[in-house]
C-alpha cells in the first residue's frame, strides 16, 4: 500500500503529490547511507514509485562504504542501480555551505538551482585521516594524476562489487560558481583512464550551470583518446523538475538522468528514507 509523502525541503516549486510517471521515463533515488536492506525491501516498485537507486561507492570524498557489498542484494531485489564515485572537489573536504556533521540528511537545505553541494553526499574525515594529516579530498588533488589514480580506484572498486563489464560508473562533480582548469584536468584524466581500461563507461554527474562546459571537456577528452561519442551524463538542478517529465526536459538532449529534488523524506510502505529524487531514460542507469 502507497503511503503518504511527506517532504522535509521544498524545492522551488511547490510539489502537491507525487504525480504518475509517463512510461517513458525511469524515477529513482538516490541516498547517501545505505538505508537498509528492510527499508529497500518495502520500497520495491510498486509500493514507492521507483525503479533505481544511486550506488555509492566509497570514494576520495565520500568515506561511508554502506553501499559497499549491497550489489547482489538490491538486484535481486529488482532494484536498478546507478554507480556514483564522488571525487575530488573544488572545495577543501566540506562542502562550501555549512553541511551537518551528523549527516542525518534531515536538516533541510534551501531551495536552490545552484546546490552548493547536496547534505550527507561529501563526508568529512576520519578520526584516523584526522591524526595522520592524510588528505584524502581536497582542491589541492584537482590533478592529472589524481583524476587518473582515482579513476583507477573506481574501476577496481567496481570490478569488486561484482558489477559487470560496460556499467557506467558516474563521477560525481558538484556544483562550481566556475571551474578552474585544475578541475577540467582532473575530470578529463579520470574519464580517459576509465576508457583505457575499458572495462567499464564513463559517466558524469554535474549541475545544469556547469553541464555545457563539462560536456565539451569530455568530448575533448574522447576525442584525444581517438574516440567517438562521450560519457553518459546525470544532470541536477530543481528548475522545472517533475517526476512525470523526461530527462532531456532539463534542457539538454544528451542528458540521460535529471536530478531535481532535494533532501525530502519520502514514507512508503512503512518505510521512511531522506533521498534526492531524479528520473532516468532508462530502468537501470549504469546497466550495460
Amino acid at each position: 500500500m502507497l503511503a503518504t509523502l511527506s517532504i522535509i525541503a521544498c524545492t522551488e516549486r511547490p510539489i502537491t503529490g507525487t504525480p504518475i510517471p509517463s512510461t517513458s521515463n525511469h524515477p529513482g533515488f538516490d541516498t547517501s547511507i545505505y538505508p537498509g536492506d528492510a527499508a529497500m525491501a518495502a520500497w520495491r516498485k510498486p509500493s514507492s514509485p521507483y525503479e533505481w537507486v544511486g550506488y555509492y561507492l566509497q570514494a576520495p570524498c565520500h568515506r561511508d562504504p554502506s553501499w559497499m557489498g549491497k550489489r547482489a542484494t538490491l538486484t535481486s531485489m529488482g532494484w536498478g542501480l546507478a554507480v556514483l564515485f564522488v571525487g575530488q572537489q573544488t572545495f577543501d573536504g566540506l562542502a562550501d555551505v555549512l553541511v551537518p556533521w551528523t549527516f542525518d540528511r534531515i536538516v533541510p537545505i534551501t531551495a536552490d538551482s545552484l546546490p552548493r553541494a547536496r547534505s550527507a553526499v561529501v563526508t568529512p574525515p576520519t578520526l584516523g585521516e584526522l591524526q595522520s594529516g592524510t588528505v584524502t579530498c581536497s582542491r589541492t588533488l584537482l590533478t592529472t594524476e589524481q583524476g587518473t589514480i582515482d579513476a583507477i580506484d573506481a574501476v577496481s572498486k567496481t570490478a569488486a562489487e561484482g558489477f559487470a563489464g560496460g556499467t557506467v560508473i558516474y563521477l560525481d562533480i558538484e556544483h562550481m560558481d566556475s571551474i578552474p582548469a585544475s578541475m577540467n584536468a582532473y575530470y578529463r584524466a579520470w574519464v580517459q583512464q576509465v576508457l583505457a581500461d575499458g572495462r567499464f563507461r564513463p559517466g558524469i554527474y554535474v549541475h545544469k550551470a556547469n553541464a555545457a562546459a563539462i560536456y565539451e571537456g569530455v568530448n575533448r577528452a574522447y576525442a584525444d583518446m581517438g574516440r567517438t561519442g562521450s560519457a553518459v551524463f546525470w544532470l541536477t538542478t530543481s528548475t522545472g523538475f517533475s517526476i512525470d517529465r523526461n530527462p532531456q526536459d532539463v534542457g539538454f538532449p544528451w542528458a540521460s538522468i535529471w536530478q531535481g529534488m532535494y533532501d525530502v523524506t519520502q514514507t512508503w510502505n512503512g518505510a521512511s528514507i531522506n533521498i534526492d529524487v531524479d528520473i532516468a531514460a532508462m530502468r537501470s542507469p549504469s546497466t550495460p
